[in-house]
């Protein structure tokens, strides 16, 4: 979907990080997760500064001991680690597989030669009521302790795993179901964007300032002014009002973009 609809659907434009892009000139740079949305936009900004990247993707099994050994001999500048199990649903009824596959491949990485690990997250992990969100919880917890960096991600629109990916499978004789929820979006873009910066910050978690909720209700009647809508119920782990902040986290203003959440326990 273009940046044009994007700012006509979310009443706001892009938000486009200051980012220090030759910290990454002629680096060593794993990217897991290299298939997905996100992976495939990182490493082409990336191959601008450097030819020196490794792909991790389904074809790389980083939960085994063998493909793990394997880049264990490449001293990695970077590792920007996106590789995760985000079928929330699936994960309630397969919590073990999820997340083991989750925190395993985590800590998989963290025993690497990498001078800096950068986790993509998302805001299932504030105040998690699913199993997917509790294991990106622990998977920020590991990176954190490792020195490495944590970019908190809300909903990234129009992806290949977005509502809006199977609103526009939907038949047009049938009506468009949304679900009775507030949601923070951003674009792929931004997305992009935030690990780059975060890339270049000192250990923490990051994510952008001042994102406003949306109705999906509303969404969906700007994407679609002319077709009909149909209630569904909330889904397990559906939260009725989307939250990027733990209870037991506070925000620090970085930028007039970005923040870094953290952890107050005790306070």
């Amino acid at each position: 979907m273009s940046k044009l609809n994007f700012k006509h659907v979310f009443n706001r434009s892009q938000i486009r990080p200051n980012i220090n892009f030759k910290i990454f000139t002629n680096k060593k740079i794993l990217v897991t997760g290299s298939s997905g949305s996100i992976g495939t936009q990182i490493i082409k900004k990336l191959r601008r500064y450097t030819s020196h990247i490794t792909r991790a993707d389904i074809n790389i099994d980083i939960t085994k001991k063998q493909n793990i050994s394997k880049l264990k001999k490449i001293k990695f500048d970077f590792a920007f680690h996106l590789a995760a199990d985000k079928r929330a649903d699936y994960a309630e009824v397969n919590p073990s597989k999820v997340t083991m596959l989750n925190i395993l491949s985590t800590t998989n990485i963290t025993k690497l030669n990498v001078k800096k690990i950068i986790l993509g997250s998302t805001c299932k992990a504030a105040n998690p009521i699913t199993s997917y969100g509790a294991s990106k919880l622990i998977c920020e917890r590991i990176v954190l302790n490792k020195g490495g960096n944590v970019a908190r991600f809300v909903n990234v629109f129009d992806t290949s795993s977005s509502v809006t990916k199977i609103w526009g499978k939907i038949s047009p004789k049938n009506k468009i179901p949304v679900t009775p929820c507030k949601r923070f979006f951003i674009t792929l873009n931004e997305a992009v964007d935030l690990l780059l910066f975060t890339a270049s910050m000192t250990t923490g978690r990051y994510s952008y300032r001042n994102l406003k909720k949306i109705h999906m209700k509303e969404v969906a009647k700007k994407i679609y002014p002319k077709r009909k809508l149909t209630n569904m119920k909330l889904r397990f782990g559906d939260r009725p009002v989307e939250t990027l902040i733990g209870k037991t986290e506070k925000v620090k203003n970085i930028n007039k973009d970005i923040i870094q959440i953290v952890d107050c326990w005790g306070t």
